[in-house]
């Protein structure tokens, strides 16, 4: 069983997310917090598997209450928050958080579809090893004959994935000689703001692809991303 504890400012969406959870015999909610700071305490005291944590919240934001489990007792936390696309979402994650999901609608919010989705986010993450704040990554080396023999670079990543690409993407320099195609699985309405935050934390360019991006060469030192559900 999966023991959660519940970090949201809202009584309403505290509420419909017990009912959610405790409709699986896999989930066992432990706790409830109404803001971030709290929510850093009640970890310290419940010792849950997971946490779920809102962004947009008084006293302590889910960003800084991210950064300070990680580093007080690191515990797998899916960030669920209106503001998951949002840069504060790509934040969270930056701070430790294991992955992001958006708050539907009130009226969405009871759909199976849904609800199957957050049971296996939270089944996911919660196997996962808690992380705490990544490192810096190995700087890039470029050789003498660096490219010579290739003629792009595939990078492709799942769920936990976005920090780890950051990573590596900022550790190669605006003249990187060869192009980039990336595949990332996203939820819906995310690919926009990963694309702009993926080009805020690196030198390269980065682009969401289209149909004439997709089917030409890539350019050296330009990143592709795929959109959300495609291929590319």
């Amino acid at each position: 069983m999966i023991r959660v504890l519940l970090v949201d400012d809202s009584a309403l969406m505290r509420r419909v997310l017990r009912e959610l959870l405790e409709g699986s015999p896999d989930f066992q909610i432990v706790g409830e917090a109404t803001n971030g700071l709290a929510g850093c305490e009640k970890n310290l005291e419940l010792q849950p598997d997971l946490v779920v944590m809102d962004i947009d919240m008084p006293v302590m934001d889910g960003v800084t209450a991210t950064a300070r489990i990680m580093r007080e007792r690191p515990v797998s936390i899916l960030v669920f928050s209106a503001a998951a696309e949002s840069p504060a979402g790509f934040a969270a994650l930056e701070a430790g958080a294991r992955d992001v999901l958006r708050k539907p609608d009130f009226d969405a919010i009871g759909d199976e579809a849904f609800r199957q989705t957050l049971y296996e986010r939270i089944r996911t993450i919660a196997s996962a090893v808690p992380r705490q704040h990544p490192g810096s990554a190995r700087p890039y080396m470029a050789g003498a004959n660096a490219g010579a023999a290739l003629r792009a670079v595939v990078m492709g990543a799942s769920t936990g994935g976005p920090v780890a690409v950051k990573r590596v993407l900022s550790s190669l320099p605006a003249d990187f000689p060869l192009g980039i195609a990336l595949v990332q699985h996203l939820e819906d309405g995310f690919d926009e703001g990963y694309v702009r935050w993926l080009g805020e934390e690196c030198a390269l360019r980065v682009l969401l692809a289209t149909a004439s991006t997709a089917n030409g060469a890539f350019a050296p030192g330009t990143v592709t991303v795929a959109p959300v559900n495609r291929h590319l």
